[in-house]
């Protein structure tokens, strides 16, 4: 079915809300909201939202100091807020939310504040691994969990500092070009579209956003909330997706990181709730840019069963 072509807009901002950029795809049905993960940019849905767009307006944007939308104070709450006036100002009536990663943690907590959605849509967005479910699922004793986790945490922390760290423009221009022959296992035209639109080029530097010291602040934010206890009741029917397949490799990355992500996954697989339905995919992570058929569909079937109750 022939879809209309993309626009972009901007929503304006002020002294607490920073100007965002949206990408929104004209159509009929309910309308869909689809928010990137941290360090990337509205491009990594882009190939969702074409298969989606075929039977809703679909609409991306990017989150507060990514891409093309302005800086802002690095909160949750305050990324929580700019979903709530993206969804008002292009007065969406019953939206489903849905994000990846971080985008799916805010996503999820939306589902807990607001009962006018149709439903909301998480993909990979269940959190730092616990220490408990670490201990549980890998036989393992408490404190060594609580060890293992928090190195793990730290490691991916800086792993993310590291990648959005600024680097020579020459460095920048051989890491895009080793993208766009698909050398990291994912999409190339994607993977190579988000670094593209997530830089920002000085003389012979390249920096990109959002930059390490908002990657940490993000970070220290996220760890403060008890986001398994508040996400835990949605307010709204929500999906939860959760990748099975293996993680692109890390150089340098903790012996028991593979093993503890999974003891997450795992666990986020088995907590279904009256309002919360957990998904398997059996796909390579990040599951919306490897296997966007595969999230699509799954999308589509879960509305589609909303929709008969």
């Amino acid at each position: 079915m022939p879809t209309a072509p993309p626009w972009d807009a901007v929503v304006e901002g002020g002294p607490d809300a920073p100007s965002l950029a949206v990408r929104g795809r004209d159509g009929a049905g309910t309308p869909l909201v689809l928010l990137h993960g941290l360090g990337g940019t509205l491009e990594e849905w882009e190939p969702v939202a074409g298969l989606l767009a075929a039977r809703h307006p679909v609409y991306t944007y990017d989150l507060r100091g990514h891409g093309h939308s302005a800086d802002g104070d690095w909160t949750v709450e305050g990324c929580v807020a700019d979903l709530g006036r993206v969804v008002e100002r292009f007065g969406m009536r019953a939206p489903v939310v849905a994000g990846y990663g971080f985008g799916g943690v805010v996503s999820a907590l939306f589902a807990t504040r607001r009962a006018d959605l149709t439903a909301a849509v998480s993909v990979d967005g269940h959190c730092w691994p616990r220490a408990g479910v670490v201990a549980e699922r890998l036989g393992i004793g408490f404190e060594q969990a609580a060890a293992n986790t928090a190195v793990a945490r730290a490691f991916l922390v800086d792993h993310l500092v590291a990648t959005c760290s600024p680097m020579p423009a020459e460095v920048f221009d051989r890491l895009v070009a080793s993208y766009r022959t698909g050398a990291s296992g994912l999409p190339g035209a994607v993977v190579e579209a988000t670094a593209l639109r997530g830089s920002v080029r000085d003389d012979r530097l390249v920096s990109l956003r959002p930059g390490p010291r908002a990657v940490r602040a993000i970070t220290a934010d996220l760890a403060a909330y008890d986001l398994h206890r508040l996400t835990a009741d949605p307010r709204v029917p929500s999906l939860t997706m959760v990748a099975h397949g293996a993680f692109p490799p890390l150089p340098g990355a903790p012996a028991l990181l593979p093993a503890i992500m999974a003891a997450q996954a795992a666990h986020e697989l088995a907590a279904p709730s009256p309002n919360r339905t957990p998904k398997r995919l059996d796909a390579p992570h990040p599951a919306h840019m490897t296997s966007p058929e595969a999230v699509t569909e799954a999308i589509e079937a879960f509305l589609a069963g909303l929709a008969r109750e």
